[in-house]
């Protein structure tokens, strides 16, 4: 793995949209929206990526955020930003208003649409999520609810009920984390999700209405889940530490991983005192407020990365098409 690829941010970045379409799927008698970019000169469908917002956004905003509009089909995946209701994902329950809302229903049957209108291959398929949406990924993945070959998360680790269900996750995949220490949200060392104040106390009400229980905000530490997944994937030893080369006034990187000979790696990216947000992306709050985001690490770079080296895996042959943008 070629670190300084994982430091180099994605310059134009996250403001490129592309040719993001604006779909539709009725799941459960429930509508529910998604956004979808893909290879426009591809000779055959590409991998599936789907990447899941954080609370309050949409796939549009992630979409932008993190730039996969542009650069993950300039790859050669096809990219999927599905649309939470009301802006949340719910691992748990379905919310008070909508008690049909299948959102686990949702991402399979978005996969297999897209594999049977001809934009997307059966396999392999990529799930990755900032905030909210990791943490219902890791959820979907612990519990084996869709097939994937990489977990991708950011600002995002597991929920402590999911664990408590699943102490042990069922799929053999590879994940790769990248979490701050200095996460007002999402703590590193794991426990009550960061609600403080005024607006603390009205996200806790809404999230009751979204179907959140007494201790469904309760979150596993960063290392304590990557140290789950090893684990499943067969890894007895703990993890190589490395800390990337640093950049003048930026956030130090420590790199844990996690591998063994014909398992598939676990990977965790430490920012040292980083906040909640996407890395190489926006500083889209003040510092104050969600820490600050590193611009010296660029997490997209890292998920792309990591579906090449894992569609070579199980395909056995590379997609990126990176003009050394990823190595």
């Amino acid at each position: 793995m070629d670190s300084r690829a994982e430091l180099q941010p994605w310059k134009p970045g996250w403001q490129e949209l592309g040719q993001l379409e604006r779909r539709e799927l009725t799941i459960s008698g429930v509508p529910r929206s998604y956004w979808l970019a893909r290879p426009q000169r591809a000779s055959s469908p590409g991998p599936l990526l789907i990447v899941l917002h954080g609370s309050g956004m949409t796939g549009k905003a992630m979409a932008k955020f993190t730039g996969l509009a542009t650069r993950g089909p300039a790859a050669g995946l096809t990219v999927a930003f599905p649309d939470g209701w009301k802006g949340v994902w719910h691992p748990a329950h379905p919310p008070v208003d909508e008690p049909s809302l299948d959102d686990v229903l949702f991402l399979s049957t978005l996969g297999s649409h897209l594999e049977a209108i001809g934009v997307a291959q059966a396999w392999p398929v990529f799930l990755a999520g900032i905030s909210n949406g990791a943490l219902f990924a890791e959820h979907v993945a612990r519990h084996g609810l869709l097939p994937v070959t990489g977990l991708f998360l950011v600002a995002g680790t597991g929920l402590e009920f999911s664990r408590r269900v699943m102490p042990r996750p069922l799929l053999r995949t590879t994940v790769t984390c990248v979490m701050g220490t200095s996460d007002p949200s999402v703590p590193y060392q794991g426990g009550p999700l960061g609600r403080r104040g005024v607006p603390g106390a009205l996200l806790r009400r809404r999230m009751v209405k979204h179907g959140e229980l007494p201790g469904g905000a309760i979150v596993v530490g960063a290392e304590q889940t990557c140290g789950d997944w090893a684990y499943a994937n067969g890894i007895m030893g703990g993890p190589a530490i490395a800390e990337l080369p640093p950049a003048p006034e930026n956030l130090t990187v420590t790199s844990k991983t996690w591998s063994a000979p014909g398992c598939r790696p676990v990977a965790l990216y430490r920012i040292e005192g980083g906040g909640h947000g996407w890395p190489g992306g926006p500083q889209f709050l003040p510092p104050r407020v969600i820490g600050p985001v590193s611009q010296h690490l660029d997490a997209t770079g890292l998920l792309l990365g990591m579906a090449d080296r894992e569609t070579a895996r199980a395909t056995g042959r590379r997609i990126l098409q990176r003009g050394g943008e990823v190595n």
